[in-house]
């Protein structure tokens, strides 16, 4: 994928004696180029400083052109106020740039700051209401200004993988799952993504079979040989199929061009093929591919523009069992997580009961397979799309060690919960989602990106949930 696309200008009003020390042209620009080869993005610097309506206006059209992701108005000075409007209106996202002033005392050098208070103000008051911008502020090395700004870079980047993504729907929607329904419409209208729905299990089914044997044994022998250990009472049969279906889905995500895929995982899977495709998808995310399970396309979504964050695979969990006296939330699934995030003991390619059976799963009934796994204590982030992406819910943690190790599958349980920065209590959590009414799927990812998370939400116009102080009473929250 190609760098976030970043253009800068600077706007002067030549009777402030500090635009003489001519700082944007012999300070930042060459600063900012620097800025650009250490974060990876690529810049556009217009290196003649604008002053007339008519040259923003020019500007104006250049950026428009040029096709940028981000623009960046360095208010060298206080200037026109004019000159902010043909540059907002360029259609691309803003950034306003206060520098510091070069004396403390006299006559005020640039009156930077005020500068972009302005022209914050003239969006928000006299352009549009609706029109967001981020403000900025310090040298180019300032901490201030680089944390907020690799922030506005790591969001941007996801926004525009996410922008032309394709989203393969394999089967519709596990039966039943009602709140992972989806407004397709709404995913391209708000967040670009393009849903394919077409694909049938058949097509996978038919696929999966088409297989030689002799291109179907390696990856048996990749899963026997080191991805993980190999529960005996596995069958060769369940191995082989296990390893059909991931190829097929795997061939069908480059054969469609998909950029993540939402799989309806069951009945079909175990009820044809006598298997469970829970490991499939652990390895389709361990390999570099996004899948969620249970034809959840919101999860699916969710995780793309988790990984397009942090350049790691995500996961999707169920919150399973709270624990209020420790703070902490077992997050668990059936068996669908990447080998990446196990702890020392690793990962058994294990054996799944049979998901609605009457038997126990002590009887003789389990398939193949799940990666039966626990996770090693890492810092972690949850965020998912919900209410039609119209808001999105994320909050922080970390996966913890306990002696309580949960139920067998891919599991942890997360401790240390954040949401915004502040301390989120397992209690509130559980209440947030509850009185909420919020989807029981949750997408996660190593790392701690809440910021670059609620940035890109904002920059979409969605709103991130708040939590939900927990009382004795009925509470209801609307979306």
């Amino acid at each position: 994928m190609q760098p976030c696309r970043v253009y800068m200008v600077s706007t002067v009003q030549t009777s402030f004696w500090g635009s003489q020390k001519r700082q944007y042209e012999t300070y930042y620009i060459p600063e900012m180029e620097k800025l650009a080869e250490r974060f990876g993005f690529q810049l556009t610097s217009q290196k003649e400083i604008i002053t007339t309506l008519a040259e923003a206006e020019a500007a104006g059209r250049k950026i428009r052109e040029s096709g940028c992701d981000f623009l960046l108005i360095q208010v060298s000075t206080f200037a026109d106020g004019n000159l902010i409007l043909p540059l907002a209106e360029a259609g691309v996202r803003l950034g306003l740039w206060a520098v510091p002033e070069i004396t403390s005392s006299g006559a005020i050098p640039n009156n930077s700051f005020c500068g972009i208070n302005m022209y914050g103000s003239i969006i928000h008051q006299y352009i549009d209401r609706t029109l967001p911008y981020k403000w900025f502020f310090g040298d180019v090395n300032d901490p201030l200004f680089l944390h907020r700004f690799e922030i506005t870079l790591r969001a941007l980047q996801a926004l525009r993988k996410m922008e032309k993504a394709r989203v393969g729907l394999i089967g519709g929607i596990a039966p039943g799952f009602h709140d992972l329904y989806y407004d397709e419409r709404q995913t391209k209208a708000r967040l670009g993504v393009t849903v394919d729905r077409v694909l049938e299990f058949s097509d996978v089914k038919d696929k999966a079979l088409s297989y030689p044997l002799s291109e179907v044994t390696p990856i048996v022998d990749a899963i026997c040989g080191g991805s993980a250990a190999v529960a005996p009472d596995m069958t060769s049969l369940g191995l082989e199929n296990t390893a059909r279906v991931y190829k097929a889905l795997k061939d069908i995500m480059e054969e469609q061009g998909f950029d993540a895929i939402a799989v309806s995982c069951w009945p079909r899977f175990r009820k044809e093929l006598g298997i469970v495709v829970c490991a499939v998808i652990g390895w389709l995310l361990e390999n570099g591919r996004i899948a969620a399970c249970e034809g959840d396309v919101d999860s699916a979504i969710s995780m793309l523009m988790l990984s397009s964050l942090t350049g790691v695979q995500p996961m999707l969990m169920d919150l399973s069992k709270p624990d209020f006296e420790d703070d902490t939330v077992l997050m668990w699934h059936c068996g669908s997580s990447p080998k990446r995030y196990a702890d020392k003991k690793g990962v058994l390619f294990d054996g799944h009961y049979k998901p609605g059976s009457r038997v126990t799963c002590m009887d003789d009934i389990r398939v193949s397979g799940v990666n039966n796994m626990y996770y090693s204590p890492q810092p972690i982030t949850v965020a998912r799309f919900t209410d039609n992406y119209q808001s999105l819910l994320t909050f922080s943690g970390e996966f913890v060690e306990k002696k309580d190790r949960g139920y067998d599958g891919s599991r942890g349980w997360v401790g240390n919960l954040r949401m915004d920065g502040t301390f989120l209590s397992s209690l509130n959590l559980v209440n947030t989602i509850l009185a909420r009414g919020l989807q029981h799927h949750f997408p996660i990812v190593s790392g701690h990106v809440e910021e670059e998370v609620r940035e890109l939400a904002a920059w979409l116009g969605i709103t991130p949930v708040e939590a939900v102080a927990y009382k004795p009473y009925l509470q209801i929250q609307r979306g």
